[in-house]
């Protein structure tokens, strides 16, 4: 099918008002074999972010013992951000107009290629700062492609009546596999090294690769169905116009305009200081190694695992606004007590606590935007909430480096949950995001 001319027609025009909910296929019985084409998926994914989080319990340690200074820590961190703030609305354009199945293998098969890199040079003594922040930006270049592909992907597997429980259901999955990663990571950092947290990171991407590759035909044509319609070449200018088209529909609607906005003071506030400040806490301020932040990190992922639960078994009929806006106030006040904290067993309790909120925050905004904008706009739309997430969180981790210098760890978490909470109560103000179902 082919579309009119952007300049007579405004794609999203038609579709865009405060809680219109879009739907391609209402019930399972147009979606046969959807709980096989989700169930690969989920496997694929489940397997992924196990690595995933030794992964990060592993980049920042080696970028400190790396570098030895903790402003170009701060701006390596950051470099591995920069993607989804330079790339993403390229990305989000060519992720709706391609199998998104296709874009998901293909960044699996590059973020498998530059983590597998990493303990290769490091055993061989070629890695350096600048190698690692080349490998940093291809990883990053990778999952610019592939987050807002897969949240793109369920809507259009998952039958409406089953999306929330299918967001949830991921959203679960990957902080239990979250919580294992620590778990596993101290006795394979004994037997094996901490290097080789990096290699078993890579060989899940490949997993995750093979689960995409059996989807059921189905899913698979599905996945596909963002490149039936011809549409033009993807040209800068064409790139900016179909980024206006989802950047005029979030600022049509109230709900999604200050949704965007309190994402990116969120991130801006937030995430900084717990990838830069928590490592630096556990050591220098209670002078541990490695294995003190893996169980640091451990009561962390538990929090968001029990979060992700208790979000879904107590609050999943409650008004999504409400919940987005709790979550965004208590993300911040959670923050506050890791001023006080002096012992490891103080930062474990404060960074459980701390993690039970974020749930609150992500499962109903994830929710909430795919309901809000038709599918054929999901990939646009969810790599703009990545320049938002990501592009933010990079800034932060950048100004933390520097902040970190001169201002103890714990000083930066008052300030930090300070900031976030204020912008919370602050977003209460808006009567629509409130009342948002």
């Amino acid at each position: 099918m082919k579309t009119e001319a952007p300049e007579t027609r405004d794609p999203a025009a038609p579709t865009v008002t405060d809680g219109t909910v879009w739907d391609t296929a209402s019930t399972t019985a147009a979606r046969p074999h959807w709980r096989r084409a989700l169930t690969l998926l989920w496997m694929g994914q489940v397997i992924s972010h196990l690595g995933d989080s030794l992964y990060l319990i592993g980049i920042v340690w080696l970028v400190l013992d790396l570098t030895g200074s903790k402003s170009l820590t701060g701006w390596l961190v950051a470099v591995n951000f920069a993607p989804a703030l330079f790339l993403g609305l390229f990305a989000g354009a060519f992720v709706d107009r391609h199998d998104r199945r296709r874009v998901m293998i293909t960044a699996d098969g590059l973020r498998f290629i530059a983590v597998g890199a990493i303990p290769l040079l490091l055993l061989n003594g070629r890695l350096n700062a600048p190698i690692l922040g080349l490998l940093l930006l291809a990883l990053a270049t990778g999952a610019a492609f592939f987050n807002p592909a897969i949240k793109a992907i369920l809507p259009e597997i998952a039958p409406s009546t089953r999306l929330a429980t299918a967001v949830t259901a991921f959203q679960l999955s990957e902080q239990i596999a979250l919580v294992g990663g620590p778990l596993l990571g101290q006795p394979a950092t004994k037997y094996f090294g901490f290097v080789h947290l990096f290699t078993v990171d890579a060989a899940t991407f490949l997993f995750s690769a093979v689960c995409l590759l059996m989807l059921p035909s189905l899913g698979r044509r599905q996945s596909h169905a963002a490149a039936t319609e011809v549409l033009p070449p993807l040209t800068l200018r064409w790139i900016l116009t179909e980024t206006g088209v989802v950047i005029r529909a979030v600022w049509a609607s109230s709900v999604l305009r200050a949704l965007m906005l309190l994402t990116a003071l969120d991130n801006l506030f937030i995430m900084g200081p717990a990838y830069i400040a928590t490592p630096v806490l556990v050591k220098e301020t209670l002078r541990l190694g490695p294995n003190g932040y893996m169980s640091a990190m451990f009561t962390f992922f538990l929090g968001l695992a029990l979060g992700t639960t208790a979000t879904w078994a107590f609050a999943r009929r409650a008004p999504k606004g409400r919940l987005i806006l709790l979550g965004i106030i208590f993300d911040g006040l959670t923050l506050i007590p890791l001023y006080f904290c002096r012992t490891l067993g103080q930062v474990q309790l404060a960074l459980f606590v701390h993690a039970l909120a974020i749930p609150l925050i992500i499962i109903p905004r994830t929710v909430l935007m795919q309901q809000a904008l038709p599918g054929r706009l999901h990939g646009r739309l969810f790599a703009l909430v990545n320049v938002m997430v990501f592009g933010m969180t990079g800034v932060s981790a950048g100004l933390t480096g520097l902040i970190i210098e001169r201002v103890a760890p714990a000083r930066v978490f008052l300030l930090a949950g300070m900031l976030g909470a204020l912008a919370g109560l602050f977003a209460l103000r808006v009567r629509s995001l409130r009342r948002a179902a």
